[in-house]
């Protein structure tokens, strides 16, 4: 046995100057190889310096010392390169040993199981404490550790060679030589030995992975565990993203034929609205060509009214002189005017007088006339009226009675009432008939209407697609044969057979046909069946048969299911790139033949661009995409096998010979159902009012009947009503004869008036002579006024003639100089407000204009450049008749249905990118798992192997098995044990085996990982307590035989005991721990022991 290692101890000067002789002589002696110990526990080297390093491991212990730490006043110690077996009794400070490892190299106290604070660490009796380690550095110096330990504040300072460093730094330089105080499978303190057996087979696993594997190992495993609980995340994430989005398609689905209709209805009236716009650049261009005819004529206006009212001065100078000698000679006259008016006025006034004399007489005499013939007519009226009197008596008395008429009224309009009653339901239900004839007509109206529309749409349907087909003939006559045989015997194949992919599909923006038929050349012309069996009929009776070539495919049924083509990445992202979309979007046609283009011709994953300014050195060199078109040139991206750069080649895009038409089948198919539809509607229809029309004939004829009778029964009502209204005017005219003939008697006589007439004609014969005289004397008057009157007005009239003729003429010219500036008015106004008109309508057309959007434009102009006004105003009122015929969906239903529309979008961009996630995940897991799982498995066979063959050896059974699991956090090591040949292996725990069988099994797998370890060194506390001597000794045995082997880990082994007569090795160093106040000086002298030992004992066990 090697004892290179002095241990001594001292509890005062006196003594420790005797073992410091002591210490001389066994350093003189060179047969020395044991430990001595002395009282007071301390400890200290019996080579006082570092041990040669060359047999030791890198970050193996070369040095411990300690000074006033737990109960060692003062220690120092240098351990072996292998096995060092540390034993003393109980209570000696083995495990203190233990605790100034741990503590020295940094850990913390809760790591050994005692005390919590490091000031507790400190010897009683002290204030402050040490410990220092001196580490193995394979690459340079050797590394020294010291801790000093202020018990007063609780409080470490840490220097590593000498220089203060923190707690962390020293953490950093300790895991730097892979220690790991806190694996229990490197470092087992005597008071969580308990604790290895307890640790769950997941902590086992990660345990031994950092105490062999190393961090790598143990990386690679946590990185396993967040990688799988992070896939398991994102999985449950996407399964609940696509829940969401299938519930958002439902609902959209249910409300897709609304949106639809909405969205067609916003076609037009997007249509509408750009209409509108072109009519005012048409009314602005008309009105601009009138404002510059409006603007000569107006020019040529004003220079003529200039003229003109330049001429105007010199004849209006006369026509004033002229007129104002005609106002002199006025004034002259209507002196004599008024003079002779007087006297007109005076002579009136006596013809008057006269005049009314005259008719006075004449009134007179009139009156005696009427008073004559007044009293003859009352002679005669009272005759007349006894007359009337007499016969209006007798009419009276012969009409009948008054009441029985009115009671034959009654009777007759209880009848009639009877026989409206019976009557109202026939008309009513005739009013009925009519109105329900009325809306079925209006109904078929409607319908007819609609037809005819549908019919139109049908008709230009199919002349888009008789172009298509027809332009297909010009490129290739077979394939042109070939549908027509194709439409001729569908009958043939028990599935839809889909005509030549150019017919069946449609390019959506007509800018990208090129594009498109560019990329998919080679699949245009090819038929698509959807089975096999048809694909066999059809190449049996076309292509055999016939001698015909075609190309004709039947796509595997995997490849039509259009959810596994889904776009590199999304729409927005795309954009950003610069491109458009992809040429699936670009493309309607029926789902099977999009999905054979996504599966041969990959066009979910080819992008479109109708910009000139792609980046096309980014796209090439980020890796996204292999080829893309824009609208001249189709650009492919391939890898060099040798240099592995990205290399680009571009072709041009030739003009589109087929897809430049475009006809939606879907559509064409739908009319033709609603066109027969709306046929058997009206067939119905036309059935319901002939029923109808028989029926309203019928009750016609019930009401005619009730119709007579009460017409009849009217008659003789009327009848009775004329008799009543008889017998009440006879009556009537009798009152009145009554009335007249007593008013008659009652009349006065007419000679006293007479009489009275008479004396007034003699009063007025008087009168009138005298007025006859008075008037001849005015009336000589009067004729010298006249003389005098007519002189003037002759030469007034003279003068009149003249400024007339000066007045007509400037008037004349005044006329044509207003009508000049009238007309010149006239054309200003009509210039200005065409002008106005102009402006208001290009100001309108331009803010209409500036709200177009950039994609707007090409649809704006394709609808109205060099369209005419009426030819413009005649296609709104189409567009606006279309406008009616599409109902108005509620706002909130689109809103919705975009809404869902973009959650679905961002639902679907997020599921993509999460399942991307997920292959990364499973990408990344597979990676690391290769390598992992290979190195884990040797790890945990190798263990196995050499635990199996420990427990072989005592005469048990043990093995070390993996257990795995999808879960990597639940991956384990799992010890199984059998100490009885009548038990079964069972797993170790810290209840189903005995303390003796823990430790058995906790040291063998120690040693199991001995030669797999790359640990500096490995720390056992009293492992061996509970084991039967039997097992103690084999397993001190292979503990030996491991621990001793060359270029193995450091070991320490601590016990309080050894059986006698165990194998020990050369490569183990025994360090002793006494205790007690003193120690006899004799046990200093271990060299006589030594030498007893070797005698006695064979060179194997030296």
């Amino acid at each position: 046995m090697d004892a290179r290692a002095k241990v001594e101890g001292s509890s005062s000067k006196r003594r420790r100057n005797h073992v410091d002789d002591n210490e001389q002589e066994a350093s003189q002696s060179h047969s020395q190889s044991h430990s001595q110990v002395v009282p007071r526990n301390k400890i200290h080297s019996a080579l006082h310096g570092i041990p040669d390093k060359t047999e030791y491991q890198h970050g193996a212990i070369l040095r411990v010392s300690m000074k006033s730490f737990v109960t060692y006043e003062s220690c120092t110690f240098s351990p072996g390169p292998n096995l060092n077996m540390i034993i003393g009794p109980n209570g000696t400070g083995k495990s203190t040993i233990v605790c100034a490892l741990a503590l020295g190299l940094g850990w913390n106290t809760n790591l050994l199981g005692r005390a919590k604070d490091i000031s507790e660490f400190v010897k009683h009796g002290s204030d402050k404490g040490w410990i220092e380690i001196v580490l193995c550095n394979k690459n340079g110096s050797n590394v020294t550790i010291k801790r000093n330990i202020n018990k007063n504040n609780n409080h470490s300072i840490w220097k590593i060679n000498g220089e203060n460093k923190t707690q962390k730094e020293v953490a950093a330089k300790v895991q730097s030589f892979n220690i790991q105080v806190d694996n229990l499978c490197q470092f087992l303190p005597q008071d969580r030995v308990s604790e290895f057996a307890q640790m769950s087979p997941q902590e086992l696993l990660k345990e031994t992975q950092r105490a062999i594997g190393g961090e790598e190992m143990l990386n690679a495993h946590q990185k396993l565990v967040e990688l799988w609980n992070e896939y398991k995340i994102a999985a449950a994430s996407v399964k609940g993203d696509l829940e969401a989005i299938a519930a958002n398609e439902r609902q959209n689905a249910q409300i897709e034929k609304d949106v639809i209709r909405f969205q067609q209805r916003a076609a037009v009236l997007r249509r509408v609205r750009f209409i509108d716009i072109w009519i005012l650049y048409a009314r602005y261009g008309l009105a601009k060509e009138e404002y510059d005819r409006l603007k000569g004529a107006r020019r040529h206006l004003f220079l003529r009214f200039k003229a003109m009212e330049g001429a105007s001065g010199p004849m209006q100078e006369k026509k004033l002189q002229a007129e104002e000698h005609e106002k002199e000679l006025q004034d002259q006259k209507n002196k004599l005017d008024q003079l002779y008016q007087r006297a007109v006025r005076a002579l009136k006034a006596k013809g008057n007088d006269i005049e009314a004399a005259e008719g006075q007489g004449e009134e007179l005499r009139r009156d005696q006339d009427r008073l004559r013939i007044k009293g003859q007519q009352r002679e005669t009226l009272i005759i007349n009226s006894r007359r009337k009197l007499v016969a209006c008596q007798e009419i009276v008395d012969g009409a009948p009675s008054e009441d029985d008429i009115k009671a034959q009224k009654g009777e007759l309009d209880h009848e009639i009432r009877a026989l409206v009653e019976e009557s109202r339901e026939s008309k009513d239900a005739i009013a009925t008939l009519q109105q329900q004839q009325a809306d079925i007509v209006d109904d078929c109206r409607k319908l007819n209407a609609e037809v005819i529309q549908k019919r139109k749409k049908m008709d230009e349907l199919e002349d888009v697609k008789n172009r298509k087909l027809q332009a297909l003939r010009n490129v290739d006559n077979d394939v042109y044969e070939a549908v027509i045989w194709l439409r001729e015997n569908r009958h043939l194949f028990k599935h839809h057979v889909f005509e030549p992919i150019c017919l069946e599909i449609n390019v959506k923006n007509k800018k990208f046909a090129d594009a498109v038929e560019s990329i998919i050349r080679n699949f245009l012309r090819t038929f698509v069946c959807q089975t096999r069996e048809d694909y066999d009929i059809f190449t049996a009776e076309y292509l055999d048969r016939m001698k015909k070539r075609v190309n004709v495919m039947a796509p595997d049924e995997r490849a039509l299911n259009m959810d596994q083509y889904q776009p590199p990445m999304s729409q927005e992202e795309l954009r950003n790139w610069g491109f458009h979309s992809y040429i699936l979007d670009a493309v309607d046609g029926p789902p099977t033949v999009l999905a054979v283009l996504c599966s041969k011709a990959q066009i979910h994953q080819i992008p479109l661009s109708d910009r000139n300014d792609l980046d096309s050195r980014a796209i090439r060199d980020s890796g996204k995409f292999r080829k893309y078109a824009t609208l001249t040139n189709v650009f492919s991206i391939n890898i060099s096998r040798h240099t592995k750069e990205a290399l680009e080649t571009s072709s041009q895009i030739r003009q589109a010979q087929i897809l430049t038409t475009s006809v939606d089948p879907a559509q064409r198919e739908q009319l033709g159902r609603r066109v027969d539809e709306l046929r058997g509607l009206l067939n119905e229809r036309e059935g319901n009012i002939k029923e109808l029309h028989a029926e309203e004939s019928r009750v016609r004829k019930v009401y005619a009947e009730f119709a007579d009778k009460e017409s009849a029964l009217k008659r003789k009502k009327e009848d009775l009503n004329n008799t009543l209204r008889k017998i009440h005017k006879n009556r009537i005219e009798l009152n009145k004869a009554k009335e007249e003939l007593q008013r008659k008697l009652d009349e006065p006589s007419t000679e006293d008036q007479e009489e009275r007439i008479q004396e007034q004609l003699k009063k007025l014969a008087t009168k009138r002579c005298k007025l006859t005289v008075e008037y001849v004397e005015l009336m000589k008057e009067n004729q010298r006024l006249v003389t005098r009157v007519t002189l003037s007005t002759l030469a007034r009239l003279q003068a009149h003639a003249v400024a007339k003729a000066m007045n007509d003429e400037w008037a004349t010219a005044q006329e044509e100089l207003e009508r000049a500036e009238a007309d010149y008015t006239e054309a200003n106004d009509a210039y200005e407000k065409v002008k106005d008109e102009a402006r208001v309508l290009l100001d309108s057309a331009k803010t209409e204009y500036a709200t177009l959007q950039p994609e707007d434009l090409e649809e704006f102009k394709a609808i109205g450049t060099g369209i005419s006004l009426a030819a413009l105003e005649d296609m709104l009122a189409g567009e606006q008749a279309k406008v009616a015929l599409h109902y108005q969906t509620h706002p909130s239903v689109i809103e919705k249905y975009e809404r869902r529309l973009e959650e679905i979008k961002a639902a679907k961009a997020t599921v993509e990118s999460k399942e991307k996630r997920l292959k990364k995940i499973e990408g990344d897991i597979a990676t690391i798992r290769g390598p992992w799982y290979t190195k884990i498995s040797q790890l945990v066979n190798d263990i196995s192997e050499s635990f199996s063959t420990s427990f072989a050896k005592i005469g048990c059974a043990g093995e070390i098995k993996l257990g795995e699991h999808e879960d990597y956090d639940k991956w384990s090591i799992d010890i199984l044990v059998k100490f009885r040949d009548s038990e079964k292996l069972q797993k170790l725990t810290g209840q189903r085996q005995s303390g003796g069988e823990r430790s058995v099994s906790t040291i063998m797998y120690l040693m199991a990982m001995q030669s797999l370890s790359k640990v500096s060194f490995r720390v056992v506390d009293e492992i061996n307590q509970g084991m039967d001597p039997r097992n103690e000794r084999l397993v001190h045995s292979q503990l030996v035989e491991k621990a001793c082997k060359p270029n193995t880990a450091q070991y320490f082994l601590i016990t309080p005991k050894l059986l006698p007569n165990l194998e020990y090795h050369e490569r183990m160093k025994v360090l002793c721990i006494y205790n007690g106040e003193w120690l006899d000086e004799g046990v200093m002298k271990w060299n006589k022991y030594i030498d007893n030992q070797q005698r006695a004992k064979t060179p194997r066990h030296m």
